[in-house]
């Protein structure tokens, strides 16, 4: 419990920092509009508004092992440059063949609410800054989980709040469709978790650098 409020303290603070940097970059940006507006008509200004819907798909690791990560997010775009909405993540790590029978893998997720301020976003191609702030679940589960031996397997697992701040580069392909390459860094508060056979799992096993690529539709 100690561990994991002290992790609770460093992953506020990231936050805030974190909030800070990308609040600075839409203030510039909404400045810089304000500037423009002075050679335009400014009665003819108006605060647009768009949603989409998004798929993604990635690399991680989970444990210290090559995992899987699939997910999905839904956003409404205000002004072109900030998307707010919801995000999810699903994981796996049993990538690679179990050597012994009773070996077993981490699968589980994440969601929570999503924060993305997009610079230059009428450009071809731009950059974005998202957030991601929530929670989720792992649990242990083994590789032939499918076998009879197993049917009467009891799952452990564990809950855990999530950070994950991200960068993306972003391509307009066409007017409702966008691709983006993106790396991000998962930050949990830690996980409390053993495999059934008493090997310790790593306090830190979900932290770690994610990417993928990710499928917009939508209007922009």
């Amino acid at each position: 419990m100690i561990y994991k409020s002290a992790n609770m303290k460093s992953i506020f603070t990231l936050t805030a920092v974190f909030l800070l940097f990308t609040t600075g970059i839409i203030l510039a940006q909404e400045n810089q509009n304000e500037f423009e507006t002075i050679f335009k008509k400014k009665e003819g200004y108006k605060i647009s508004h768009g949603g989409y819907g998004a798929f993604n798909i990635g690399y991680t690791t989970i444990d210290g092992k090559s995992a899987m990560q699939i997910g999905g997010r839904g956003a409404w775009v205000v002004n072109h440059n900030i998307a707010l909405g919801l995000a999810g993540n699903g994981f796996f790590n049993n990538l690679e063949k179990a050597n012994n029978p009773g070996e077993y893998y981490l699968a589980g997720g994440y969601g929570g609410f999503y924060f993305e301020p997009i610079v230059k976003p009428n450009s071809p191609i731009h950059i974005s800054f998202p957030i991601l702030i929530g929670g989720g679940g792992v649990s242990t589960i083994p590789y032939n989980y499918k076998n009879e031996n197993y049917k009467d397997y009891t799952y452990n697992y564990d809950v855990f709040f999530v950070f994950e701040p991200a960068v993306e580069i972003e391509f307009n392909v066409v007017e409702f469709f966008r691709l983006s390459a993106g790396v991000s860094y998962r930050f949990t508060n830690g996980i409390i978790l053993n495999y059934p056979f008493g090997q310790e799992i790593s306090k830190d096993a979900l932290n770690a650098f994610n990417f993928y690529l990710i499928f917009k539709f939508g209007k922009f």
